[in-house]
């Protein structure tokens, strides 16, 4: 027996298995773009339409682990809750039995055409959305090539004996084997992180003769104990909600387990009953194999039991747990209680991005904008204090000194931020996701940089205050005058980031351009009447180095707060 041959053509088919769905998964999602994200966002508590969006999208992208890892993400970005996500995730059990119906489809004469197809529309598309189905039909040829050349090299171990009594121990013939089973094809999924493979390599398996179908269903319901562990690792260093996802996530797929083991033989009789073939009809004669367009050996029915089982059991249990959806939120809720103080944003600590989640480009943009609008409420606290410093509303030592903290907290988000978006950047990523990934990298540069403005203004205020200089009465109004509308041209750019779909971007901008000039002429003129004063000697020669100082910083803060807008509406970066 040829082991190298054997290990490199079922490794080999592993392989191309896992890039195909990767590429079809990947395509997939730059197809739906944002679309997907959207969906999610704008679920309702309707717990019969989060399933029904937990199934679609992952049978579209071809990978419950993305879907659930989107699902614990968008909890963790505080997007949906517990109960919705719990919805959402049983759907995604649902959709991911797509894999095994497929998998079992005989068209592997159509894998190269496919192959061939999707590289040249790839190459050659006309523009992004060709070029993503091209990745997709490329998947899929991948896909369907690698499960043959799997298949075909699981077939030379039936002629092993030692090997095929190994995968007969899993016969399923005792609770043992079952048990044995079930504990197989979870250290497996836990290992590969993918149930899309397992369930492909036990299909493979049991079409080659070496499975029984009873074993069969033992590794698919082990398969789906392992699957969990995608959302569990996505959830280390998130929030409690996430983590309550996650578990919610486990705890139903652990619990179906155990009530299918506990009606294991009846279960594996119903599946048998419901399709026609008998799964364990082995092809023994050229007749056969010639009747069932099978290779002697091969076991032509077992493909469709098995996909037939794991669809049975994840929509039967679906059914179930369904209208207990809030009382299982209530228990990962007792089971994760409330941290007993609220989550505060310090140095280096994030509430809302979680490094883990980075592999999924919409949902670390998702977060980004969380963590940018948490940035941008930071840098509008030291506004307002800067606002009343001007005002002379606050004691000047107790507002500086709380700038100046809260200006090493703006910093290090613009640092973790942008860290962050140049992880995400190195991801397979739409054009648009591109866009918005450097937007925001922009973004927070500019938010940075209105807050070293405030923290400068605020240093000259203290240093007059050392040096006993005061502003002249109409100098202070003026200055009160133009912080106030500066304010408000930053709380309307901040919008963006809030209601980011329901604005018109050329109108915004239009009124941008308005508020920048008219702010701007506002302080030249402020210049030119603070140049009278003097000449008039209406105001202290001692305090005009800090009111132009001041004026100086206002102007820098106006042109940040432009730039914001204009970078969040797409006018740059958007080639």
């Amino acid at each position: 027996m040829h082991w190298t041959k054997i290990f490199f053509d079922v490794f080999g088919g592993l392989g191309l298995f896992l890039l195909g769905m990767k590429f079809m998964s990947e395509g997939m999602q730059k197809v739906a773009g944002s679309r997907l994200r959207k969906i999610l966002h704008f679920l309702t508590s309707n717990r019969f339409m989060g399933v029904f969006i937990g199934f679609l999208v992952t049978a579209v992208i071809q990978s419950s682990s993305a879907t659930t890892v989107m699902v614990v993400g968008f909890v963790n970005a505080e997007l949906l809750n517990v109960s919705q996500a719990i919805g959402v995730i049983l759907g995604a059990n649902i959709g991911t039995t797509v894999t095994g119906w497929i998998v079992t489809l005989k068209i592997v004469s159509y894998s190269l055409p496919l192959i061939g197809t999707g590289v040249l529309v790839r190459f050659v598309g006309p523009n992004d959305t060709w070029k993503y189905w091209g990745e997709i039909t490329f998947g899929f040829g991948m896909l369907f090539l690698g499960m043959s050349i799997m298949s075909a090299g699981f077939a030379p171990l039936r002629e092993y004996p030692g090997f095929v009594e190994m995968f007969m121990s899993v016969d399923g013939a005792t609770y043992g084997s079952v048990l044995f089973g079930v504990l197989i094809g979870t250290i497996t999924t836990l290992i590969v992180q993918s149930s899309s493979a397992t369930t492909g390599i036990t299909i493979a398996l049991a079409m080659q003769g070496m499975l029984t179908f009873h074993g069969a269903i033992a590794l698919v319901l082990g398969i789906n104990i392992g699957t969990t562990i995608t959302a569990i690792l996505a959830a280390i260093g998130a929030n409690h909600n996430a983590r309550r996802a996650a578990l919610a996530h486990t705890l139903f797929n652990v619990l179906g387990v155990v009530l299918t083991l506990m009606i294991f033989y009846p279960f594996v009789h119903l599946v048998d009953a419901m399709i026609p073939g008998d799964p364990d009809f082995l092809v023994r004669t050229a007749t056969d194999a010639s009747a069932y367009d099978a290779a002697i050996g091969s076991k032509p029915f077992i493909g469709r039991h098995i996909a037939l089982a794991h669809t049975l059991f994840n929509v039967v249990y679906v059914i179930l747990f369904l209208p207990f959806t809030g009382m299982l939120a209530t228990l990962v809720k007792r089971m994760i209680p409330e941290p007993k103080q609220k989550e505060k944003v310090g140095p280096l600590q994030f509430v809302h991005i979680n490094s883990g989640l980075i592999r999924t480009p919409a949902l670390g943009i998702i977060e980004s904008e969380k963590e940018l609008l948490a940035m941008a409420q930071r840098v509008r606290k030291n506004s307002v204090r800067i606002h009343d410093i001007m005002v002379e509303k606050r004691d000047i030592s107790t507002a500086q000194a709380k700038i100046e903290a809260s200006e090493q907290m703006i910093d290090d988000y613009r640092k973790m931020i942008t860290e962050f978006l140049i992880s995400l950047s190195q991801q397979t990523l739409s054009h648009e996701e591109a866009v918005k990934i450097g937007n925001y990298m922009t973004c927070a540069h500019n938010l940075e940089k209105y807050a070293d403005y405030i923290f400068n203004s605020a240093r000259n205020y203290t240093t007059m205050k050392a040096d006993n200089v005061q502003l002249s009465d109409p100098a202070r109004a003026t200055i009160g005058q133009l912080a106030e509308e500066i304010e408000d041209f930053y709380e309307f750019s901040m919008r963006l980031l809030q209601e980011e779909v329901d604005i018109d971007f050329e109108e915004h901008m239009k009124k941008a351009e308005i508020s920048k000039r008219r702010l701007k002429e506002s302080i030249r003129n402020a210049k030119l009447e603070h140049f009278r004063r003097l000449q008039e000697k209406a105001c202290q020669s001692e305090s005009s180095m800090y009111f132009i100082e001041i004026l100086s910083n206002l102007d820098g803060m106006v042109s940040q707060v432009f730039n914001i807008s204009e970078t969040l509406c797409g006018y740059k970066f958007a080639a």
